[in-house]
């Protein structure tokens, strides 16, 4: 179902959108008379609606149905940036994946600044609208030693260029809330390394592939431990 973000979204029997949700709805969209369209506003309030109305000053929708869901909270991201594309497709991938915060590292090997906070937004909303994805993550600019590690019961570290022999053993079965770590493409620091591998209860995700861009290391990551946290 085609899906449209409102922040102020509120429960109502009808509503009316105009200027930028209008034209992108009717111009680029295309949606037509009587065609579902589920509202969302990002923190897991979704409305089915229908097209009861259309012409070029404004579209009137007629309420159906609402739900609000239930945010789990057990799998966040730490992520040393990469290039913007790669960067841009993560932050994608982290609304379809069910991220909820998004940590953000200017990392040793990072090559760009940090993303501007308009743009970032213009991204979640455009994979929410496309996933149907009820929640928006959280996206927070920190450095190594500024996360609240310890708020964490499961720690699980992307690290291709590992010395340790041991993988995540097929059988674990983590507690949430879980956080994972990726680095950018240049990989982690030597003393990058070195703190991450010292944190207590850090796990070691190491799979038999070549060396993985970051967007590819963020999905693998996370459908690997959204598998421990269901089962």
């Amino acid at each position: 179902m085609r899906a449209h973000f409102i922040g102020d979204l509120l429960v109502q029997d009808e509503y009316s959108l105009t200027g930028d949700s209008l034209h992108h709805l009717v111009n680029v969209i295309r949606i037509e008379l009587d065609e579902e369209l589920l509202l969302l506003n990002g923190n897991g309030l979704m409305i089915k609606t229908k097209v009861s109305a259309s012409s070029k000053r404004n579209l009137t929708l007629k309420f159906l149905s609402s739900s609000q869901s239930e945010k789990m909270n057990q799998l966040d991201l730490v992520m040393g940036m990469p290039k913007r594309e790669a960067l841009e497709l993560s932050l994608k991938q982290s609304v379809e994946l069910g991220i909820g915060k998004v940590f953000l590292i200017k990392s040793a090997y990072s090559q760009i600044k940090f993303p501007e906070t308009e743009r970032t937004q213009s991204l979640l909303i455009s994979a929410l609208e496309q996933s149907n994805a009820p929640f928006l993550p959280e996206v927070i600019k920190k450095e190594w030693n500024t996360i609240s590690w310890d708020h964490y019961k499961s720690l699980v570290l992307m690290d291709s260029q590992t010395d340790k022999s041991e993988l995540l053993p097929k059988d674990v079965r983590l507690a949430g809330p879980v956080l994972l770590i990726v680095g950018p493409e240049g990989g982690f620091s030597h003393e990058e390394r070195s703190f991450l591998h010292s944190l207590p209860h850090v796990k070691i995700l190491k799979l038999p592939t070549p060396i993985m861009r970051t967007p590819t290391a963020l999905a693998a990551g996370a459908g690997i431990l959204w598998q421990t946290l269901l089962d």
